[in-house]
């Protein structure tokens, strides 16, 4: 066959009898909806406030169980805690980057800008500056390792321009700073000479817990509390005394006496889990790794602490006390023990129960009489929230163990969120685990040297892969 009797396609450009093909319609891109991350409520139970993984700090009001938005800003980089200061007029806020903020709790305009704070607004480069092209000092004959590479590369590609990064358009102050990511934010206040005095205690990935005074103070530091050998990721305070809890990535809790920074004693979490009994079953607990095989008793595998709660627990009749309730990231359960039992030496038997649940916690709030725990249930049917009521068990207080039961009455009240329909996002497991497990991530890289090819610095396992602060 001849090439001239081949039967030649129309083109799109060509005018025929066909018509021609419509040209996809460009659509605007889907604003997928914010994730809460923090959630904090004021102490007068009038509004609740939220932080979302798109960097805002949304407050809500609460009236006859209907949530109004009132105002959302967006802070310079993503809060990793939060709190209402016991005046019911202020937030406290801080982020990965290590600083901390105070934002009134209802800004005084009505309308808050929501624009992304901080951002660099690339300009034309200004002619007859004067100023030299950036050129970085470091060369290919001097870097050697990937990492270091890989950044002068990035160095090299810099373009001459001049960034301006706006300022935040809403009322706020900065507290305080850390030279490493930040954890962990708590509140206390306590009587000095007659007078009321607040302290913000803050807690970072370098092991450190600072107290510093509060606003507007907050420059003043009192003291360190150190001694974790780990990142620390949560802080707690025991009501009614002058005790703090400290948990991250060690298989200890550490409780400080933090007016004086004094540690009173550590509490060997990991062994006492391992000898526990879960009910309904003859074996003994095995933490649960990431992928959900069982680890050996005395494999010294390293905990990640991920939640630190005080519930109130009935004793009897009338009277309270408080416990202590602690989460292990991944793990399907929470560990509980009476905080009259902290300040006890180190001897004394570990007071510790577990409250066995079908999936890890995500966090725990108390109502009433009434213990509420949000599960990681992920299919339709499964119960994501449960309530309970602690008491102490009977003929068993000597030992301190709490005895906790279903509250099927209050849970009735969850149905809604129990019941609900999800409907399908299409978010699969791995970005649901980065969103609701990262603690073990803050865990530093070890074995420098045993990295195997010269040159080479990246290392097996994700976790703490990444050491500089996320936004």
């Amino acid at each position: 066959m001849r090439r001239g009797d081949a039967t030649e396609l129309p083109r799109d450009d060509q005018v025929g009898d066909e018509e021609r093909p419509k040209k996809k319609q460009k659509t605007a891109p889907q604003v997928k909806p914010a994730n809460i991350i923090k959630l904090a409520v004021s102490p007068n139970q009038q509004h609740a406030v939220a932080v979302t993984d798109d960097k805002h700090v949304r407050v809500f009001s609460l009236f006859d169980g209907n949530l109004v938005e009132l105002s959302q800003r967006c802070m310079p980089k993503r809060p990793c805690a939060i709190q209402v200061l016991p005046e019911n007029t202020t937030i406290i806020c801080g982020d990965k980057f290590g600083d901390v903020y105070s934002l009134p709790l209802l800004p005084e305009t009505a309308t808050e800008v929501d624009t992304e704070p901080g951002a660099a607004k690339d300009t034309a480069p200004e002619a007859d500056t004067g100023k030299p092209a950036f050129k970085p000092s470091a060369t290919n004959l001097t870097v050697h390792t990937q990492r270091n590479r890989k950044a002068l590369e990035a160095q090299m590609q810099q373009k001459a321009f001049s960034a301006k990064k706006e300022a935040l358009q809403f009322e706020h102050k900065l507290l305080l700073g850390h030279v490493s990511m930040l954890t962990d934010v708590a509140y206390a206040t306590r009587k000095v000479d007659g007078r009321e005095r607040g302290y913000i205690l803050t807690a970072d990935r370098d092991e450190h817990i600072r107290i510093s005074r509060g606003p507007p103070q907050s420059h003043v530091i009192e003291g360190y509390c150190l001694g974790h050998k780990e990142f620390v990721s949560k802080l707690c305070l025991v009501p009614g005394m002058n005790l703090l809890i400290s948990g991250g990535g060690e298989n200890e809790l550490y409780v400080w006496e933090w007016p004086s920074c004094t540690l009173k004693r550590t509490i060997p979490l990991y062994d006492a889990m391992l000898s526990m009994q879960v009910p309904g079953s003859k074996e003994s607990y095995r933490a649960y790794s990431k992928d959900g095989v069982q680890i050996p008793s005395g494999s010294g595998k390293n905990l990640a602490i991920s939640g630190l709660w005080t519930v109130p627990c009935q004793v009897a009749g009338d009277k309270k006390e408080t416990v202590l309730m602690v989460a292990v990231e991944r793990m399907p359960g929470l560990y509980i023990m009476p905080t009259n039992w902290l300040p006890l030496t180190s001897g004394e038997e570990l007071g510790l129960t577990l409250l066995d649940l079908e999936y890890p916690p995500l966090d725990v709030a108390c109502t009433a009489d009434s213990v509420i725990v949000s599960l990681d249930a992920r299919e339709e049917g499964q119960a994501r929230v449960r309530a309970y009521q602690l008491r102490h068990a009977e003929g068993q207080k000597q030992v301190w163990r709490v005895e906790c039961t279903r509250d099927e009455e209050f849970e009735k009240k969850l149905q809604c969120a129990n019941t609900r329909s999800v409907a399908d996002t299409g978010v699969g497991a791995k970005a649901l685990d980065d969103l609701l497990y990262g603690v073990a991530n803050l865990r530093k890289r070890r074995g420098w040297g045993d990295s195997g090819k010269a040159g080479d610095d990246e290392l097996e396992g994700g976790a703490g892969m990444e050491d500089a602060p996320e936004d």
